[in-house]
């Protein structure tokens, strides 16, 4: 693309492009004539014609997905939805880091749906489901631009998408006070100017910047958004536009011309590496004070209470007020909630013994009716009976007496009926006439005769309620019977029965007939019937059958007449007979007699199914067993026991609940109630309640406040550390809330550092209670009363506070009695009085009152204003006043101490002026102080004096109602002390450095910012772009008004500068871009017009993959010793709470990865990927060098460090490169046991892991692999084989060439001591298969530092593929993540082999049924699931019947047979081919769709499940499972077995015994009827497998969110242990047919090599061994959980002993559960157990090297003797594997006594490092006489310590 006008060549036509740098003529040119008509334009497309053929040939191949489209909707204040085309697509937000607010580039998901569905429709789904393919299809013809705002904003105008109002709104100041405005947030923006031409889309990828983005020196967090969106966006666009306004041009300052001389930039650049500094002393100034314009923060809530909600008289006030502090800022406003009842909502809660019965016995009850008996009796044990004995047994004694009642009612009737069943055997005949009679009723004609009947179809069904089943769907087919087909069947049973009478053998059955015939009276009438109209013809043929055969001797001619009289006869009789009458007299013969011949001589159409019905009901009848006959006795009998039982109960339930109304404060509504058991080691059960339903408690009317806390972004927190005078940009972005009840007062609230709140209440009484507590748990503390009550008795009505936040330190001055009374904070025991009340009346005449009192900052003085206005400093070291006073003649309304203890504010309200006076403690009372001149402070309102990050960066803060808004002024205190200030030297040319001498260069520098940060030419080239996408020459244009020639020259110094000093790769990329300039007129007439742009083109979807893949994604944190994975990006703290106790599964299916999702599912999905990731000490260039290696954007998306993972992904033409990048190990914020997360997630997945350390700061390598070692014992390598197979390559940094082989040698030697010391344990072997490397890597900006990036990229190739396939990679790793979080340290493949077989099993039947896996919202073909690729095998699109919970004969089945049949060609032509070779094509028709569909699916699981190993439970079950289903899928869509078609499938129409007597199942016997034997078809067998040892354990363990409550602190905890840990799986063995029990013994696999796992259990988590029965390793090994059955005890007073381990807070009985026992020790360092002494005799246990007595008395159970014991000793005795390193048991095993030396304490600067004594733990004293050691001292108590003896290091003195 260029702008320039085109050189034109005499002999072509068109028009071609210039590839040179334009010259100073071609502007020239361009501004003489900018929009010439007659000339084509440069952006006419050169490859029409090749783009629309290649169109045509997309577009046959891919189907767009049908999607609905949700309207675009944005927030009414975000102008992106008012400017027309316009859609965002990376987006700019603030969110919470762990050091302050961090901008975030995020892509903005509702915009870019709605772009890629008006490309293309349906094609984007969910962030997670786009159809990349799809989008393939069209082409993208992107432009990029970037510039000035006012310039941006003309552009748009230009394309006429924004009117002027919406230009104005786009232009505003944000920064002018007032409500807020609409404003356009700064990211990427995507805009269609015009209509696509075809499928092909011009759009324009415009940059808006923030307010002062191009400002050179803007702060530095705005500069790194800039270089990071810059470098989005000239990724995105080869052709890119930078719009430059005219102010903004004018001080563009350009290079000099000398400056091409080589040498002189050489030693510029020499120059520019040395940065001068300076010390200042500032001793020259004078004690000032001066006032500067500070921040202004808009906030919403800062407004006065409406007057529809003001309070009543008894409420505190509802307008917001500051809050006190000196290092944190904040408001609190004020909402007041009237009474209300507050229900705590409960579903299958874990209730113990006590909880219950506590419940039970205190609280108003009310039990729902739905509660069982077995419920109540679960009620009744557990305290019902101790508060109801009466009540509770009645209800026993009635429940017992009404199930004998039942019981006896019951035998009655069954004796009763087996009589009534023995003396009507005989009627059986008459019951089978009327259940077919009552069949042929469904006719119309037939049902007047019903009520004729004898005995009715119901009293057949009450003894057999299956027989309707038999004859329903045989009648169906027999409904089809015309008039005329009924009367030709009759004709042809009358004939026969006249002519085997006349032959003499009349059968009895038909003399009946006869008999019943003629008794009617119809013979004549049929005779003379026959006379009127006879038509022979259709009975000649059946002369040669029968006739013929009796009167053998007779000739044609005779018996044809005999034949024709015979007719006649038997027409006359059929025509007389009524229908019903003729099929009730045959059914009759039929059914007493047995003439079941005659069915089948009669057509096919009425015999068959009539005679099958009979057949049917005939056996089901005789072969029904008694007890069978009974069962509609039995439950009815059983219906009335319910019955009677339930009235009773819900008399009980009613009767309770009535006598505690009276009663209780707590409601508790019960549901349901249930019992589960949990397993000790010696499977002894302790049973728990599940408990369903809700407590309920009236709530007092509550005030509610809440408290909006001030944050600042890390870069104004890095700017402050810098300059204090610095005015920075805070915000309220958080919100915590506490509630008091109505009526109670806060005195004063003050923010501490750390986000804590002092908080001082008083109560109706007057009583304080003072709290300090995190912000999150300061409601907790104040529900459970833990604060300090102050009796206002004591205090006096009349008192003043004051609180230092350095000192903890609280006082409260008691103004009438004069009584001061201090209190102390301590995070142990929390406020202390420190000593006695202090009487300050000495000092002080009679009538004299303390009006206000502060401390002097940072220390033990307290300054108090009495009521004479006079101003005093008590302190309490001396216990005196200053002799120093000061008068400040009138009293004033408020006093305030500067944060950095420099001086004191005070206050003065004078009518409606406001002064406020500085006096500076250091002159106090000898000066009069500085007025202070600060405009516009309210008078009335309330103020606060606060610093911000540095406590010489003070502000005032007030609240300006009015506007809303806080604001500040900056208070620049300077005190006549000697200070020192350390800062940048002024260069020789009066500036800093040359950087800051210009202002708005980056317009154009900002592209070397982007080289300089981020790759030119990085080892791994990312090939996202295929060669159908056609690429132009990359171009630059700057559009401006002036110095057109100047730009190119400028842009090719500036990468020559780059390259010189970078040392970069860079190849020809730079030098290869066209870089011009051009007026604006000719930039509107070649890009704002309506003509095809000639610029890079691309496939729509690979170019939107390839740019979604520059930006990484979070995808974990750790956070409270949790591993936390992340969806789609972002914590959620909802979701985090709901996937609390899910199994891993189910977190499986939680974890998102955003818009990687479709790259791995299905776009991307058959490539193979590897995995290298980037870790180390923190800021070492982690980021920096994984995006010079793989071409990522890290840290373009996070502050200065990474925080948890971030996941980013390079597409190469063969594979997929996934980079990892993770925060650094070792960091102040993150635990060890946080550290062994990230490592283990890292080396677990991962094929290449780099290890960047500083060599200067890790010669303790043993101390900075911990993390490793630590994860090398928690996930097993053996059982995961496709994990941990990474090679690690330490990186050591910043090496020069003369150092490189030592450093080398000295870091091999220190790894080969760390294997030596673990042997098979070491973390090299374990984590990394044995494969390891070390890389001195040269010094940053020398040519030999990027040299080595291409010996990385061959190094990852060498890696073995572990991830096949990118959907293989995404189920392996989110299966990972979900084990880590769930702390699941069992077999991946196992995890990974239920997940999808759960997932296969969930999709079976739509996979059976319709052939697709998914089938709403839209059909998804079966897929293999890792590369995403359908299963090509033919199958029918025919809907089969799979019965699911139905039925096998019902109506759904039915019309989807008919369905299936009726889809065969051959259907439709029945009439013309034999029925029974027309049925047995159907039959071969059906067979084969089913098979299809069987085969289809069968390879569909078979591919899916090809990578796990067979066997696995899971799996098995799911193969089950396929071939049941498959079994059922046949059965439903055939006709029958055989030649014929009777509707029948001849099986065992009888309920299987076996099913039925082992778990109540209603299933068909499936035999063979008629069979021998018992009903009982081949089973698997239920009962449990009997082999010794436990078949499977559960490694999934149950997390819950759990709250610990301890002596000294309650925090919230995730508590991981297990509810089932040890599982006893089912027999997988067959039953067969007709059995009741397999041969052999119950076992749950037939694999002869299955194992059965150790019964052994962790007496501290529960976690139960993992290695096999029996194993030959002398100890047990598992993986450990929370020690959930241990407690603390800590060698101390019971109240006062406190053990501190990261953070947390212990005492003696706390539980232990918020630890892991294999984290714990690691936590604690050199350290000793407590354990019950096993001596007989307590005096007879004198201890050893690893045990000693203790004399005392400990908790719990004091009474009983203790010991100490060391590490290695507890876990010998616990007879598990010590989890922990061979060098941490070496360190556990040495004594905890360090040196009491002050060089081993930390100070401000740096880390307390202690000395430790280098003797065993329980070593004898070491003899002091015994002379000195080599090295170090031995102390007065017999320790021996390595350092130097304190006493010697201090020097006498004599006074």
């Amino acid at each position: 693309m260029d702008l320039d006008a085109p050189s034109v060549d005499e002999n072509d036509s068109e028009s071609t492009i210039s590839m040179a740098i334009s010259e100073s003529s071609a502007y020239k040119r361009l501004m003489a004539d900018a929009s010439s008509s007659d000339e084509e334009s440069l952006y006419e497309s050169l490859y029409e014609s090749a783009v629309d053929q290649d169109e045509k040939s997309k577009a046959a191949t891919d189907d767009d997905m049908d999607v609905d489209v949700p309207l675009h909707t944005l927030d009414h204040l975000d102008l992106a939805s008012s400017v027309r085309g316009l859609y965002r697509i990376l987006d700019l937000i603030t969110e919470q880091g762990s050091g302050g607010l961090v901008d975030k580039i995020i892509i903005s998901q509702d915009s870019l749906k709605a772009f890629i569905n008006v490309v293309c429709p349906g094609a984007y789904a969910s962030l997670t489901k786009v159809n990349f393919k799809a989008l393939d299809r069209y082409i993208v013809k992107p432009v990029g631009v970037y510039g000035s705002k006012e310039e941006i904003v003309r552009f748009l105008s230009e394309l006429q998408v924004v009117d002027d109002a919406l230009a104005a709104q786009l232009l505003a100041d944000p920064s002018i006070a007032g409500p807020a405005k609409p404003t356009l947030r700064s990211g990427l923006y995507l805009l269609r100017p015009t209509e696509p031409y075809g499928q092909t889309e011009q759009i324009f990828v415009v940059y808006w910047p923030q307010e002062n983005t191009w400002d050179d020196s803007a702060a530095s967090q705005v500069r790194r958004n800039r270089v990071t969106f810059m470098r989005y966006l000239t990724k995105m666009c080869d052709q890119v536009v930078s719009l430059i306004s005219s102010a903004h041009a004018q001080t563009i300052v350009w290079n000099d011309g000398d400056e091409d001389d080589d040498e002189a930039r050489d030693e510029d650049d020499e120059g520019d590496r040395i940065i001068n500094c300076v010390v200042d002393r500032t001793t020259e100034q004078e004690e000032s004070v001066q006032v500067r314009e500070g921040f202004k923060v808009p906030s919403g809530y800062i407004a006065y209470a409406d007057s529809a909600s003001e309070a009543s008289a008894e409420q505190c006030p509802t307008k917001p007020f500051l809050l006190f502090g000196e290092t944190a800022q904040g408001f609190m406003t004020i909402q007041h909630q009237p009474a209300k009842r507050v229900s705590d909502s409960f579903k299958a809660r874990s209730f113990t013994t006590l909880q219950l019965e506590n419940q039970l016995m205190s609280d108003r009850l009310s039990l729902s009716e739905s509660l069982d008996d077995q419920a109540l009796s679960i009620l009744v044990r557990r305290g019902l009976k101790k508060r109801f004995p009466d009540e509770c047994n009645k209800w026993t004694h009635e429940s017992t007496a009404v199930v004998a009642r039942c019981k006896r009612m019951q035998r009655d009737e069954l004796e009763k009926m087996r009589v009534t069943l023995n003396q009507e055997e005989d009627f059986f005949p008459l019951v089978l006439e009327a259940v077919v009679v009552s069949a042929f009723l469904l006719f119309s004609s037939f049902y007047f005769f019903f009520f004729s009947l004898c005995v009715s179809l119901r009293s057949l069904v009450f003894l057999s309620p299956r027989v309707r089943f038999f004859f329903r769907p045989s009648i169906r087919s027999v409904r089809s019977i015309s008039a005329r087909s009924f009367r030709f069947i009759m004709d042809c049973v009358f004939f026969f029965v006249l002519f085997l009478f006349r032959a003499g053998s009349v059968h009895v059955s038909v003399g009946r007939l006869l008999a019943l015939v003629g008794g009617k009276g119809l013979f004549l009438v049929a005779m003379r019937s026959l006379l009127v109209s006879f038509c022979p013809s259709r009975f000649v043929c059946l002369s040669a059958l029968y006739v013929s055969s009796v009167l053998s001797g007779a000739t044609g001619g005779l018996l044809s007449a005999f034949v024709f009289c015979f007719l006649l006869v038997a027409r006359g009789i059929a025509s007389g007979i009524l229908g019903f009458w003729f099929l009730l007299s045959i059914v009759k013969l039929s059914v007493m007699h047995g003439g079941w011949e005659f069915w089948f001589r009669v057509p096919w159409s009425l015999g068959s199914p009539m005679s099958c019905v009979v057949l049917s009901v005939f056996w089901l009848i005789l072969r029904t067993p008694e007890c069978r006959i009974g069962s509609g006795l039995l439950a009815a009998a059983e219906r009335r026991e319910e019955r009677a039982r339930c009235d009773f109960s819900l008399f009980f339930i009613f009767l309770v609940p009535g006598s505690t109304r009276r009663t209780r404060r707590f409601r508790l509504v019960l549901v349901s109630v249930g019992e589960s058991y949990s397993y000790s080691s010696s499977y002894s059960s302790s049973s728990q309640c599940k408990v369903s339903g809700a407590r309920e408690t009236q709530e007092d009317p509550m005030t509610c406040f809440t408290v909006h806390s001030m944050s600042l972004t890390e870069q104004d927190k890095h700017d402050l550390q810098l300059d204090a005078s610095i005015i920075p940009s805070p915000r309220f972005r958080f919100e915590h809330k506490f509630r008091l009840t109505q009526g109670y007062t806060v005195l004063r609230a003050q923010l501490l550092e750390g986000e804590k709140l002092l908080l001082i209440v008083t109560d109706r009484v007057g009583n304080l209670t003072v709290y300090l507590d995190h912000l999150t748990a300061i409601d907790a503390a104040i529900a459970r009363g833990r604060g300090k009550i102050l009796n206002r008795e004591k205090i006096g009505q009349d008192f003043v506070l004051a609180f230092d936040e350095s000192k903890r330190m609280l006082s409260i001055v008691s103004s009438d009695k004069l009584l001061l009374h201090i209190f102390v904070y301590d995070d142990t025991r929390g406020f202390q009085a420190l000593g006695s009340s202090i009487n300050l009346n000495t000092w002080y005449n009679e009538g004299t009152s303390i009006r206000h009192a502060c401390f002097v900052s940072g220390s033990e003085e307290l300054l108090l204003v009495d009521s004479q206005a006079l101003a005093r400093i008590y302190s309490l070291v001396t216990m005196q006043f200053r002799p120093a006073t000061l008068n400040l003649h009138h009293i004033p309304s408020s006093i305030h101490s500067a944060p950095d203890g420099s001086c004191v504010l005070v206050s003065h309200e004078l009518g409606t002026g406001h002064t406020l006076t500085a006096y500076h403690w250091d002159s106090f009372g000898s000066t009069e102080g500085i007025e202070l001149n600060v405009p516009s402070l309210p008078v009335g309102e309330p103020f606060v004096v606060t610093s911000l990050v540095s406590k010489s960066a003070v502000h005032l803060l007030w609240l300006d109602f009015s506007a809303r808004r806080c604001q500040s002024y900056a208070l620049d205190i300077t005190r006549r002390v000697t200070e020192f200030m350390f800062r940048e030297k002024i260069g020789r040319n009066g500036s800093k450095r040359t950087e800051n001498t210009t202002a708005h260069n980056c317009l154009v520098d900002c592209h070397s910012e982007v080289w300089i940060r981020f790759p030119v030419l990085a080892a791994v080239q990312r090939e996202t772009i295929s060669s159908a996408s056609l690429r132009s020459q990359r171009s630059l244009v700057f559009v401006t008004d002036r110095d057109f020639q100047m730009f190119p020259q400028h842009f090719s110094d500036m990468i020559y500068n780059f390259e010189r000093t970078s040392k970069k790769p860079a190849g020809d990329v730079l030098k290869s871009v066209k870089v011009s300039a051009a007026a604006f007129s000719v930039f509107v007439q070649e890009l704002c017009g309506t003509i095809p742009w000639n610029v890079s083109q691309y496939r729509a979807g690979e170019w939107i993959v390839d740019f979604l893949c520059l930006i990484p994604i979070h995808i974990a944190l750790t956070k409270e010793n949790r591993f936390i994975p992340l969806k789609d990006g972002v914590y959620s703290p909802e979701l985090e709470r709901s996937l609390l106790g899910a199994e891993v599964n189910r977190i499986v299916d939680s974890i998102s990865f955003g818009w990687y999702e479709s790259l791995f599912q299905s776009y991307m999905a058959t490539k193979p990927v590897r995995v290298v990731s980037s870790m180390g000490e923190q800021s070492v260039g982690k980021s920096y060098a994984l995006n010079h290696l793989v071409d990522t954007s890290f840290a373009g998306s996070a502050m200065r460090t990474t925080e948890g993972v971030w996941m980013s992904v390079t597409p190469t033409e063969k594979e997929l490169i996934v980079a990892l990048d993770f925060e650094g190990v070792h960091s102040i914020e993150r635990s060890a046991q946080e550290d062994t997360l990230l490592v283990l997630f890292n080396t677990a997945i991962s094929n290449l892991v780099l290890f960047r350390n500083n060599f200067a700061l890790s010669r303790d390598i043993a101390g900075l692999f911990q993390s490793f070692q630590s994860s090398a014992t928690v996930l097993d390598p053996a059982a995961n084989p496709s994990l941990f197979q990474s090679t690690l390559v330490i990186i050591i940094k910043d090496v020069v060439e003369a150092d490189r082989s030592e450093i080398a040698r000295e870091f091999t030697l220190k790894f080969q001591r760390i294997v030596q010391d673990e042997q098979e344990a070491n973390f090299i072997t374990r984590l990394h298969a044995g494969k390891f490397a070390i890389i001195p890597w040269p010094v940053i900006e020398s040519k030999e530092f990027y040299k080595l990036f291409p010996t990385l990229k061959r190094r990852l190739d060498q890696q073995v593929v572990t991830h096949h396939a990118a959907g293989e990679f995404l189920h392996k790793v989110k299966t990972l993540m979900a084990k880590l979080k769930a702390n699941d340290w069992g077999a991946m493949s196992q995890t990974m082999a239920s997940h999808r077989a759960q997932l296969l099993s969930s999709l079976l039947a739509n996979a059976l049924a319709f052939g697709f896996q998914e089938v709403h919202p839209e059909r998804e073909p079966l897929k293999n699931l890792d590369t995403d690729m359908p299963v090509e095998l033919p199958d029918t699109e025919s809907y089969l019947f799979l019965a699911v919970g139905m039925a096998p004969q019902s109506e759904v089945r039915e019309q989807a047979l008919t369905t299936l049949q009726s889809s065969w060609e051959r259907y439709h032509g029945r009439q013309h081919t034999p029925d029974s070779e027309w049925v047995e094509a159907l039959s071969q028709y059906l067979e084969g769709i089913v098979n299809l569909r069987i085969d289809h699916v069968q390879e569909w699981l078979s591919q899916n499940l090809v990578r796990f190993q067979a066997g696995h439970a899971s799996i098995e079950e799911l193969r089950r499972n396929f071939d049941g289903a498959t079994v059922d899928l046949k059965s439903n869509s055939r006709l029958h077995d055989g030649p014929h078609s009777c509707q029948t499938n001849h099986l065992c129409i009888h309920q299987c015994d076996f099913c039925l007597e082992t778990n109540g199942e209603l299933r068909e016997c499936g035999m063979a009827a008629g069979h021998a034997g018992k009903h009982m078809q081949e089973h698997l067998c239920t009962a449990m497998c009997s082999a010794q040892g436990i078949c499977e354990i559960e490694t999934a363990p149950h997390s819950i969110e759990a709250t610990f409550t301890g002596k000294h602190e309650t925090f919230q905890y995730t508590k991981v242990g297990n509810l089932t840990l040890a599982k006893r799986l089912k027999c997988v063995k067959l039953v067969p047919p007709g059995a009741t029990k397999h041969r052999g013994s119950h076992n749950h696999s037939l694999d002869k090599k299955i194992i059965h796992f150790c019964e052994a259990r962790c007496e501290n988590c529960g976690y139960f061994c993992t290695l096999p029965l029996g194993h030959p390793q002398q100890e047990h090994e598992t993986r450990h959980g929370s020690m959930s059955r241990t407690r603390w005890t800590v060698d101390g007073p019971d109240d006062a002993a406190v053990l501190e381990i990261e953070g947390r807070r212990f005492s003696t009985n706390d539980e232990g559960a918020p630890m892991m026992c294999n984290l714990v020790c690691q936590a604690m360092g050199r350290h000793a157990h407590i354990d019950y002494c096993r001596s007989d005799e307590e005096a007879a246990c004198i201890g050893n090297d690893e045990i000693q007595h203790i004399m005392k008395r400990l908790r719990p159970n004091p009474d009983r003797p203790k010991d100490y014991v060391t590490h290695n000793l507890i876990w010998k005795r616990s007879g598990f594997k010590d989890p922990y390193s061979k060098e941490e048991q070496t360190v556990f095993a040495k004594c905890d006594a360090m040196c009491s030396g002050p060089e081993h304490a930390g100070d401000a600067g740096n880390l307390a490092q202690p000395s430790y004594c280098t003797l065993p733990m329980f070593h004898p004293p070491a003899d002091v006489n015994a002379g000195a050691p080599a090295v170090g001292y031995i102390s007065n108590d017999g320790h021996h310590f390595a350092c130097r003896n304190p006493v010697v290091m201090q020097q006498a003195f004599h006074v």
